[in-house]
């Protein structure tokens, strides 16, 4: 079932990533949404800040934020590199808890460029979280598989390694959740279907976002842009599918909207154009709020 409806704030809204009243603005903005959950990157605020601003609404911060813009590689076979990315995903972790957050999002980090070094570097991503862990021991990690062959490169990547990685990480005792993003699924050539039935052991948490796969489209990798753009993979009505699927697990489920304003295009005008796209997600109240 989906317990809690989640929006990423700032695929849609990437002001808020960067100034105080930006943040607030978009905050309030979903508040009279069927909205329970928000997932957000601020670079500006301070952990008691965001958490004013949020006023008790559930969040999930986007450490994986941090890690795009800082190139941070937490799977990497170099020590240095490793190091500062765990030294700057730790601050990510603290502020998290500090504002109280859910959970904390990040990736694995992008492959290596020789695949024989993947088993290496899956071990070094292995403790680099067990260092995260370590560091807020009561903060759910939720990590994002991605591409591996389209615009990111990540080691995390094809649905079932990412399953095989998660269940060994629980059995040592990491509290780790995949979070299953369906551009993503389709960036790896992966049936949808088939790829949630193989990650939901290990997710609670899922993100419904489109990709374009024909390299002549400007909208090429992963752009997040609206179901059923012309050279899309989803539809809207694979989307809704896949929704009422979700609907009707017996598990619990976090389940959010990704899309990303285009740079240029002004952030209130595309959330209304998203709104109304996606109105099928948006008008339904939350489950557990009746």
């Amino acid at each position: 079932m989906v317990e809690h409806k989640s929006f990423v704030l700032s695929a849609s809204f990437p002001g808020s990533r960067k100034g105080v009243d930006e943040f607030r603005r978009a905050v309030e903005t979903l508040a009279s949404r069927h909205i329970s959950t928000l997932e957000y990157y601020n670079e500006s605020l301070s952990p008691a800040k965001a958490a004013s601003i949020l006023n008790g609404k559930r969040s999930i911060f986007l450490a994986g934020a941090r890690q795009k813009a800082e190139n941070l590689n937490p799977c990497s076979s170099d020590r240095e590199t490793r190091a500062r990315a765990v030294e700057r995903l730790t601050a990510c972790f603290h502020f998290a808890r500090q504002a109280g957050a859910a959970a904390v999002m990040l990736s694995s980090g992008p492959r290596p460029a020789d695949e024989a070094q993947d088993p290496e570097c899956l071990s070094w991503l292995a403790d680099s979280l067990e260092k995260l862990h370590q560091a807020e021991p009561d903060l759910p990690i939720l990590l994002e598989p991605g591409d591996r062959d389209v615009e990111y490169l990540h080691l995390l990547g094809p649905t079932a390694l990412s399953a095989d990685f998660a269940a060994a990480r629980r059995r040592d005792g990491l509290p780790l959740e995949l979070l299953f993003d369906i551009s993503h699924t389709a960036q790896l050539g992966e049936d949808l279907v088939t790829a949630w039935e193989r990650a939901k052991p290990f997710c609670r948490h899922v993100h419904l976002a489109n990709c374009v796969l024909d390299k002549s489209s400007p909208l090429y990798g992963d752009k997040h842009p609206f179901f059923g753009v012309p050279l899309g993979v989803y539809s809207h009505q694979d989307a809704r599918n896949f929704f009422t699927l979700l609907e009707n697990e017996r598990q619990k489920l976090t389940t959010g909207i990704e899309m990303i304003c285009p740079a240029g295009e002004k952030e209130d005008d595309f959330f209304r154009r998203l709104e109304m796209d996606a109105f099928w997600f948006f008008e339904k109240p939350i489950p557990s709020a009746g």
